[in-house]
Parts: structure tokens; sequence; C-alpha cells
């Protein structure tokens, strides 16, 4: 079996699950949007109910930093759209927002709930792969993501792709899952629960995939750990799972 054949086959099976998820009641995020994710009142009453509820982040990556109005913004794998409509609003009316998914369902709900938010004139809903985006070379100001590089079988290529985008100068707001060291038996198991997250890496080899991209000044702020009862929209599973949550800044700095 080629390499290709098992990546192809990765990305259906992450496909088909978040599809699944979105015929449950509640994304993973949307009970405790801001006790554990960052996501404050006011952030909440703009956005659609229906881009919380079909919601499957992990953290707010624009609580890390401030959006510069007229700014441009990436959201790599954004869903049905939540942290779109909220970078579109701090960018406003002279910024431009792109969310990228490759999930057919996911583009649907985000580009009704980016319409449903009046924000259609700011930001724009594209198809396509986070390891080959569909947005030109030192584009964006910002690229940001909400729990999605990890799944990813090609995470080398998702940063060399963020670098090709941004901007000299440019920076990265990043929330995503790391999982802790486990036995090999264990972490097998996880990944037959939730294909999801079986390409989770943990904390150290997902900094040296960072550094070998050519990102620069990579500070994580924080970071949280996760037991099953909070992972419910991640992995239907009782074992006692902790995965880290942590959050990173990159900035990048061409010569």
């Amino acid at each position: 079996m080629k390499q290709t054949d098992v990546t192809f086959g990765h990305r259906e099976s992450v496909r088909q699950e978040y599809e699944a998820k979105l015929s449950q009641s509640g994304g993973f995020c949307a009970h405790q949007l801001e006790t554990e994710f960052g996501y404050d009142q006011e952030d909440q009453t703009a956005i659609p109910q229906d881009a919380i509820d079909s919601s499957f982040g992990c953290a707010n990556p624009l609580a890390m930093g401030t959006l510069n109005e007229g700014g441009s913004v990436l959201d790599l794998g954004c869903g049905a759209g939540l942290d779109v409509i909220l970078a579109a609003r701090r960018v406003g009316a002279n910024g431009k927002v792109i969310g990228v998914d490759m999930t057919g369902a996911m583009i649907e709900k985000a580009r009704a709930n980016v319409a449903a938010a009046g924000l259609d004139h700011i930001a724009e809903i594209r198809k396509g792969l986070i390891e080959s985006l569909p947005v030109e070379s030192s584009s964006v100001d910002w690229v940001i993501s909400n729990c999605v590089v990890s799944l990813s079988p090609e995470k080398e290529q998702v940063f060399a792709e963020v670098h090709r985008v941004l901007k000299p100068g440019g920076k990265m707001l990043l929330t995503d899952l790391v999982m802790a060291p486990l036995p090999g038996w264990l972490r097998r198991l996880v990944a037959l629960k939730s294909p999801a997250a079986a390409k989770a890496l943990d904390r150290d080899r997902y900094l040296q995939t960072i550094a070998g991209s050519g990102l620069m000044n990579v500070s994580v702020r924080s970071q949280l750990d996760y037991d099953a009862s909070m992972l419910r929209g991640l992995a239907q599973d009782e074992l006692n799972i902790r995965m880290g949550l942590w959050q990173a800044l990159l900035t990048l700095n061409r010569g």
C-alpha cells in the first residue's frame, strides 16, 4: 500500500467522523465555550447558535492575540465558521478572512453562518486541504487554527504551507490537541475509537515539527489537561485518557 493511499484513507476517516458529529447535539466545545475555551460572552452573542452547536474546536485562538483592523486572516479547517466570524468582526469592513475546510457539510454550514452573521462581504469559505492551501503565497497577515493540525497525517506540509501563505512578519495563532505519553496498545485503542485522534503527536514532537518548517519564535501560552469527561465530542470512550491542550503563538520572520 502506498503512502498516498494511507493518507487519503485517513483523511476520509476524519471527514466521515466529523460529518457524523454534525448530527449529534452539541459540538465538542459548545458546552464549555467560556469556562475552558476562552470565548467570552461578547464573543458568544456575536455568533449564530448553529456555529456554536457545530463547533469541534478546543480553544479560542483569537484569545491569544489582537488582530489589526483591515488585516487579512486565514483559518485552517474552519469547520462551521465560529472563528471565521469572530475574526471578520475584528478585522472589519476593510479586512479579509478566508476559511478553508475539506468537509462539504462543514463548508455549507460555514457559509450559511457567515451570511447569518452579516459578514459575507468580509469572509469567504473555500474548499481545500490544509496541506495544499488554495491561497496565494505571502498573502495573509495571520493564520489561525483551532484543533485541526493534529488531525493531519502530513503536519510538516501543513506548517510549510503556513510559512508560504504568511506575509513577512506574519503570525499564527494556534490551538491544538497533543497526546500525553501512552503505551502503544492504548494509543491503538484511541485510534480505533476516533480516527481524528489517531495522528495526534506528543508535545515535544509537535514543537519539533513546527521548528522544522522555518516558523520562528514559538510561544506556548497555556496548557490544559483533559480527561474523558471533557472529550465527549472528540472520542466516545470512557477511558481516563489525559491529553494536553496547548496554545502557541508563532511569529514568522523572513530575513
